[in-house]
């Protein structure tokens, strides 16, 4: 702003495509700021619209091939959509998990998408999170008395309909491995 004897309003607007500033001084603005390499402060930008475009995804444990697959698909479809996400690991523990709800919300992410830990029964850093207005999303770990949406598979379901299919193809002999 100082550089080109403007105001710091201006030089924002400019910077943003506002239609109040003349092609011109844009035209300037913009040409400057490519010269000087000029990368807005996004931590400034949040905290005056109290949001980013960040997503905080918390998974208990990203080497798990669900949880990275998720974190994949999570990731393309929020770059679609301009978002960029932050990605924490709870190492299915309740303390971490407090740490990483309360770290993301510091840093004024748009969203949460949180798959619990298996430790986890008080669930009150979710409801302070969600009382700050950080719209959540539980995924596979969810708690049942939150209210918020929840993306879960059904494993009565699945596993009916898929010893079903086999019943119905002639298999007589089925077995069921899990894991703990």
């Amino acid at each position: 702003a100082r550089q080109l004897k403007l105001s710091p309003s201006t030089v924002s607007r400019a910077l943003r495509n506002h239609p109040d500033i003349s092609q011109e001084t844009k035209i300037r603005v913009l040409a400057l700021a490519a010269e000087t390499n000029y990368q807005p402060n996004l931590i400034a930008q949040s905290l005056q619209t109290k949001r980013s475009n960040n997503i905080g995804v918390i998974v208990p444990e990203i080497r798990n091939t669900f949880f990275s697959t998720a974190i994949s698909g999570i990731e393309e479809v929020a770059y679609q959509a301009g978002y960029t996400i932050m990605v924490c690991q709870s190492n299915d523990t309740y303390e971490r998990e407090v740490i990483n709800t309360r770290a993301l919300a510091a840093n004024r992410v748009a969203g949460m998408l949180v798959s619990m830990s298996q430790e986890t029964t008080d669930i009150e850093h979710f409801r302070t999170v969600m009382r700050q207005g950080i719209p959540m999303v539980l995924f596979d770990r969810v708690a049942d008395d939150l209210e918020v949406s929840k993306v879960i598979v059904d494993d009565f379901e699945g596993a009916f309909a898929a010893v079903s299919y086999l019943i119905g193809t002639g298999r007589r002999r089925i077995a069921h491995l899990a894991g703990a």
